[in-house]
């Protein structure tokens, strides 16, 4: 998985790119373990490849189209207050812009996890869960969740802080000049992906190396089947929760 192109989905999502701004990621790019603040349920209603591996009806679809065209018009606005932040030089007005975003983006997320946690099935929730998961790369085992059903001794869970700690180090590092005066750099990008996947893909390994056989089993079948997470970071192309990809 493409670590900052989960970070930059997750961005878009919330309709802040603009406004947040790129940050050094933590562990895998900076996901979050468990939908902490919400963003999955975001993805859910603007993202046609994971309704589709959620299988969401035509009549879920239905539901999720206002949000997913508020969604679009939030991210319309966090370019043209992007447009006025890079002018301004007022602190003031600075200021109140950030604050008009941070309150429309929690009202949307609000709205989102309200309709999404009342229009998902049971089994299509625990099919988010394990995507939810299989995004978050190595920081997933320090969900609580998580560690309970691995069952992860104090002993491996310090082991484990050892190595989400150094690829958080790492991470930082290699993305130090990814984002400049003008915003994020292309290139450096580019190669900061390729970077951050290794270093998250060799985290990964070293973790596994610390769970018993037994929790590697139970730790399958938490993730369930692999995703094709290169799907998940295809944008809308619209705001009707856009069209599913073709296989």
């Amino acid at each position: 998985m493409r670590a900052s192109r989960w970070v930059a989905a997750v961005l878009f999502a919330a309709g802040a790119v603009a406004v947040i701004g790129a940050q050094p990621p933590g562990g895998r790019g900076g996901p979050v373990p468990v939908d902490r603040d919400g963003l999955m349920g975001l993805l859910v209603v603007t993202n046609p490849a994971l309704q589709a591996e959620l299988k969401v009806t035509a009549e879920q679809q239905g539901k999720f189209k206002p949000l997913a065209e508020r969604q679009q018009a939030l991210g319309k606005r966090a370019a043209e207050i992007l447009a006025v932040i890079k002018q301004t030089k007022d602190n003031n007005r600075l200021k109140e812009l950030l604050a008009e975003m941070r309150e429309q983006n929690e009202r949307l997320k609000a709205d989102v996890k309200k309709v999404v946690g009342e229009t998902l099935t049971a089994d299509q929730k625990a099919r988010l869960k394990q995507v939810e998961r299989q995004m978050a790369g190595p920081r997933a085992f320090q969900d609580g969740e998580v560690a309970a059903g691995l069952k992860l001794t104090d002993a491996q869970k310090g082991k484990i802080r050892g190595i989400i700690d150094d690829i958080e180090r790492d991470g930082k590092e290699l993305f130090t000049g990814v984002v400049g005066k003008n915003g994020v750099d292309p290139g450096r990008m580019a190669e900061y992906e390729k970077k951050a996947e290794k270093l998250a893909e060799a985290a990964t390994a070293r973790i596994q190396d610390v769970l018993t056989d037994d929790q590697k089993k139970t730790w399958k079948e938490m993730v369930g089947a692999p995703v094709d997470t290169a799907k998940l970071f295809q944008l809308p192309d619209g705001g009707g929760g856009g069209k599913r990809p073709k296989d």
